[in-house]
């Protein structure tokens, strides 16, 4: 009778220990830190800000402020009607900026005008759907 000796037991890392070794000095890591696009993009949720124009002309405030009392008659929550008259300013100003050269204010405007109205409606649709 002798004394038996059982072999020693090999101590196993934890899961989250090797993944945290992958992720720290992985292939996968060192490609995603070195590897740069081909186009160049813009970030998904940093970056510049589109600038708001709210229309200037009369015509287009008094056509805001009557959507407003119209959309606040039928009984939608005064937030979120604001909410949909800052979507129409964003919408057209966000137009306006795509199809205007930079720099050329007096074309954004010519596009705030004649767009504003469209951007009520995007708004009304969104207004709907928010509310249903």
């Amino acid at each position: 009778m002798g004394i038996e000796i059982e072999p020693p037991v090999k101590l196993r890392r934890s899961v989250y220990s090797e993944s945290r070794r992958i992720l720290e000095e992985g292939p996968l890591r060192r490609f995603l830190r070195e590897w740069k696009p081909i186009l160049p993009r813009k970030k998904l949720f940093e970056g510049e800000k589109t600038a708001i124009y709210p229309p200037t002309d009369k015509v287009l405030e008094s056509m805001r402020e009557a959507k407003k009392r119209e959309w606040l008659a039928k009984g939608y929550p005064e937030g979120l009607v604001e909410k949909a008259l800052l979507l129409a300013d964003r919408w057209v100003s966000e137009m306006a900026e795509a199809f205007a050269p930079p720099g050329r204010m007096d074309i954004r405007q010519e596009i705030i005008k004649a767009s504003y109205p469209k951007a009520l409606e995007v708004a009304e649709k969104w207004l709907k759907a928010m509310s249903e």
